[in-house]
């Protein structure tokens, strides 16, 4: 019994320390990606199956400049380019042009969760609940 214990113990450590390192890395790639130009994330909960987060970097007229997408059910999933989007204005995603690319379920929730969210972020900033920076 203690030994079952003891391995609850350093799975739980284990699984605490890759998470905050897998929080690190996510929080320098962003840190990354924000010299470029301001990002919109937007995210998929997996559950059962793999999550999804995409990146956009946007310009100052918020056209897609870099996408990149992360999917996967571990820790090591890294980002990957992601350019179908490049080009086109953040505000006109929807699920229409994502299914024109093909993209699936989970893929067009990120995108439609970064357009999302964004445009919150923008209307929050709008009315001076964000110091603009």
């Amino acid at each position: 019994m203690v030994y079952l214990v003891i391995a609850a113990v350093v799975v739980w450590i284990l699984q605490t320390a890759l998470g905050f390192w897998q929080f690190k890395r996510f929080g320098n790639h962003v840190k990354d990606l924000r010299k470029i130009g301001r990002v919109a994330i937007g995210k998929a909960r997996g559950g059962f199956v793999s999550g999804v987060i995409i990146l956009f970097v946007i310009d100052e007229s918020c056209r897609i400049v870099k996408g990149e997408i992360m999917q996967g059910r571990t820790v090591f999933a890294n980002f990957k380019p992601f350019d179908k989007f490049n080009g086109l204005a953040l505000f006109e995603l929807n699920e229409e042009i994502c299914k024109s690319l093909k993209l699936g379920g989970r893929e067009t929730s990120a995108v439609v969760s970064a357009r999302q969210d964004y445009e919150n972020y923008q209307i929050i900033k709008a009315d001076n609940i964000i110091p603009q920076t």
